[in-house]
């Protein structure tokens, strides 16, 4: 990660002021914070890609390849479709802090709006979370699209004493980070069909294409 306005960019000190410019894999982030209050953790970050509007969405709505994103996304895909604009989704994530690694089920109700929002609401019973909610905005800008990413989440798991609050913070937002740069990867990469199967092994946009 390297500076655009010559600050640092480590994630401590992102974490800590969510203030510095930075570039990630080609995106400019504007904003990136993590917070911790009694069991929930919130991230949020404001980012622009050069990527477009149409492709932007096109990969955050291909719930079948989410890993093409993310690779600790290890399972994507959708369990029940009510309107085209209307899913229930499933993902399997191994996510790993420090050496306490742990796979996550999340079933989200995903709902797309016609201004280009996303909205996700983590179903408990059927998850790792007793609450999740996550919200993605995207607008077109004249240098690409800007990216406006908020969520909360209250892990439903046991998490070992010696990982604290600062570390899960940094990692939640050390995936939003990683799956916002990956926008502008994985866009030239050939396309796969739009949702057309569950992806058990996704395909890393840190692999070669």
């Amino acid at each position: 990660m390297t500076s655009s306005r010559g600050c640092s960019a480590s994630l401590i000190v992102i974490a800590l002021t969510g203030l510095c410019a930075t570039a990630v894999n080609g995106a400019e982030i504007h904003v990136a914070r993590a917070d911790h209050q009694e069991r929930r953790y919130s991230v949020g970050v404001d980012a622009q890609v050069s990527t477009s509007q149409a492709d932007v969405l096109r990969l955050l709505t291909d719930y079948s390849h989410l890993g093409r994103l993310n690779p600790s996304i290890k399972t994507s895909e959708i369990l029940l479709q009510r309107t085209p604009r209307d899913l229930r989704v499933r993902t399997v994530t191994k996510v790993c802090v420090w050496v306490f690694c742990k796979r996550l089920l999340q079933v989200q109700d995903v709902t797309e709006s016609d201004d280009g929002a996303l909205t996700a609401v983590v179903i408990p019973e059927l998850s790792d979370f007793r609450y999740g909610y996550a919200r993605v905005r995207v607008w077109p800008e004249p240098a690409g699209t800007r990216v406006l990413l908020s969520g909360e989440l209250e892990p439903d798991f046991w998490i070992p004493p010696f990982i604290g609050p600062w570390m899960i913070k940094r990692k939640l937002l050390d995936e939003a980070l990683l799956t916002i740069g990956n926008l502008e990867r994985v866009a030239p990469l050939p396309a796969l069909p739009h949702n057309s199967a569950p992806s058990d092994e996704p395909t890393s946009a840190d692999s070669p294409p």
